[in-house]
């Protein structure tokens, strides 16, 4: 009798919530400075000059009379304007000579000039000055040691890009579901055989 009865059968489905996290983050992220460097090495940069000998033989060519253009400018430049004025007076003078005295009795300016000058060169006292030679002057270069030793330049320099790192926060976030919800299953049962609404 007692296998007959009906039996009520109850099952709970409590609800379940699910979730989902991702935690916040912070990245920071620096610039390297960047490193330049000069690499010189330092060289000695020096060196024998060769010897060497000047002669300088324009001292005993000048004593021949061998100038050179300033000196004999300098020599015979004044000397010409002066011979020019010379020339020019000693001309006007004899040509008024003539003029005035061509035509006296007794005279002959031409003939009398003539016989002066020539008498003048005969009476004329001739020297004869002997005087030394220069040497030519000889001057000598030695060897010597030229040229500046180059010291070189090996220097590094840093250029830090910013002062500040560069930082990438990442919020933190939470996501809720309904991962199963509530129920309520009721049946009942009859002897062996369950009974489902």
């Amino acid at each position: 009798m007692l296998s007959n009865m009906l039996r009520l059968n109850m099952r709970f489905t409590q609800p379940m919530i699910g979730m989902h996290t991702q935690l916040g983050k912070l990245e920071a992220h620096s610039t390297p400075a960047k490193l330049h460097t000069n690499d010189q090495q330092a060289r000695s940069n020096r060196h024998w000059t060769q010897p060497s000998v000047d002669i300088d033989q324009y001292p005993s060519r000048h004593a021949y009379g061998n100038d050179n253009h300033t000196d004999f400018a300098r020599k015979y430049g004044q000397q010409g304007f002066s011979d020019l004025a010379k020339t020019t007076s000693r001309w006007t003078q004899e040509a008024w000579d003539n003029v005035e005295n061509s035509g006296k009795r007794g005279r002959n300016p031409v003939v009398q000039r003539y016989d002066s000058k020539l008498s003048q060169e005969i009476s004329k006292q001739r020297r004869i000055v002997a005087e030394l030679i220069p040497d030519p002057v000889i001057t000598y270069h030695p060897v010597e040691a030229a040229g500046e030793p180059d010291l070189g330049d090996v220097t590094a320099e840093f250029e830090p890009q910013k002062i500040f790192a560069e930082t990438n926060f990442t919020p933190g976030k939470v996501e809720t579901y309904m991962q199963q919800k509530a129920n309520v299953e009721r049946w009942v049962t009859e002897g062996k055989y369950d009974i489902y609404a």
